[in-house]
C-alpha cells in the first residue's frame, strides 16, 4: 500500500467514525502511531478538515465531503458498457453486482456526468447467454472460489455422454458460450467443457489444492503447446 493509499484510508476511516484515535489508524491500518502523526499533519496541510482533540482524537469537520470522482467520459462509457456486458452474460450474483456498482459510481459523479452511465451508444443486447447456463456459471464460480470438485454428466459434439469428475480452474466467454476450464479426472489431462453441453451439474465433497501440475497456470500452458502442434496432432481443440 503507498502513501496515497494510506491516507486515502485514513480519510475514510475517518468519515465511518464519529472519533479515532492514532493508535487505533495504527492498529487498524499496520503502521507506527508516529506515521500516522506525519500522515494526519499530510492531510491538514493538503486541506482536509481533521480536528484533533487531546485525549479524545481526530475527527473530520461535519462540512466535509470527498471531491466526485473524476472519470472522463471514455472511461465511464466503458465502465457502463462493461457492467452491461456482465449483466448480460454472466450469473445472476455477478450481474447483480454490476448493477449495484453502477449505482455507487453514479452516486458520487457530478450531476451533469451521471447520465453517461445510462448511455446506450455501446449497448449490450439481452439473451446473448441462456438463463439456464447462468445458474451454471453460478455453480461453476463457487467450486472454483472454493476449489471443489465438480461431478457432471457431458456431451460432446456428437451428442455422445459421458460421466465426469473435474477439477475448475477458470471460466472463459466465447462471445456466444462460457467454457469452463478444468482437470478432467476421467482423461488425466486438461479439458475445456462448454456449459451449454453440461448435464447434472453438481458440487462433491472433495476439494483439492493446486499443484504445479494441476492449476490454471499449468492449464494455459498445455493449450500454449497443443497450438504448436498440427491440429491432427493435438486432439485438444476447445
Amino acid at each position: 500500500m503507498n502513501r496515497t493509499e494510506r491516507l486515502f484510508q485514513i480519510v475514510e476511516i475517518l468519515r465511518s467514525r464519529r472519533t479515532t484515535t492514532a493508535q487505533y489508524l495504527a492498529d487498524r491500518l499496520g503502521l507506527s502511531v508516529r506515521t500516522i502523526y506525519r500522515h494526519i499533519n499530510d492531510l491538514t496541510l493538503s486541506g482536509i478538515p481533521v480536528i484533533s482533540e487531546t485525549g479524545v482524537g481526530y475527527w473530520l469537520d461535519q462540512s466535509f465531503d470527498m471531491p466526485p470522482l473524476m472519470f472522463n467520459e471514455e472511461e465511464l462509457l466503458a465502465l457502463s458498457f462493461g457492467a452491461k456486458l456482465v449483466q448480460q452474460t454472466a450469473d445472476d450474483y455477478l450481474a447483480d453486482a454490476a448493477a449495484s456498482l453502477l449505482q455507487k459510481i453514479q452516486h458520487s459523479l457530478p450531476q451533469q456526468k451521471q447520465p453517461l452511465l445510462d448511455q446506450m451508444v455501446l449497448h449490450a443486447p439481452s439473451g446473448l447467454v441462456d438463463k439456464k447456463y447462468k445458474k451454471k456459471m453460478a455453480l461453476c464460480r463457487a467450486a472454483i472460489d472454493k476449489q471443489q470438485v465438480l461431478s457432471l454428466q457431458y456431451s460432446d459434439a456428437n451428442g455422445d455422454y459421458s460421466e465426469r469428475l473435474i477439477r475448475p480452474l477458470a471460466l472463459a466467454f466465447w462471445g456466444k458460450v462460457w467454457t469452463l476450464a478444468a482437470w478432467c479426472e476421467k482423461r488425466r489431462d486438461f479439458r475445456a467443457f462448454r456449459l451449454d453441453r453440461m448435464h447434472s451439474l453438481m458440487l462433491t465433497a472433495v476439494f483439492f489444492s493446486s499443484s504445479e501440475e494441476i492449476s490454471l497456470k499449468a492449464f494455459i500452458h498445455s493449450q500454449e503447446q497443443a497450438a504448436l502442434l498440427p491440429a491432427a496432432d493435438s486432439g485438444k481443440a476447445l
